[in-house]
C-alpha cells in the first residue's frame, strides 16, 4: 500500500522512499480526458481524505 497526506492547500502528495532517497510526489488533477497513468491503477482503490494532514492510500483489491 502507498500512503500519502493532504498538503495546506489541499494538493494530495506522496512520499516515498526509494533507495534510502525520499521522494514527494505530487498528484495531479486533470479536466480532461483519464491521463494514460490512470490505467496503471487498474485493480486499485484510491481513498483521500481531504484536509490538511489527511491521508492518501491506494490498496490493491480483488477482482471487480
Amino acid at each position: 500500500m502507498i500512503t500519502g497526506i493532504v498538503n495546506a492547500d489541499f494538493e494530495p502528495i506522496i512520499p516515498l522512499s526509494v533507495y534510502g532517497t525520499l521522494l514527494t510526489i505530487p498528484v495531479d488533477e486533470a479536466d480532461s480526458e483519464p491521463p494514460v497513468g490512470m490505467s496503471l491503477m487498474e485493480g486499485y482503490q484510491l481513498t483521500m481524505q481531504i484536509f490538511e494532514g489527511g491521508q492518501v492510500e491506494l490498496r490493491k483489491v480483488g477482482t471487480v
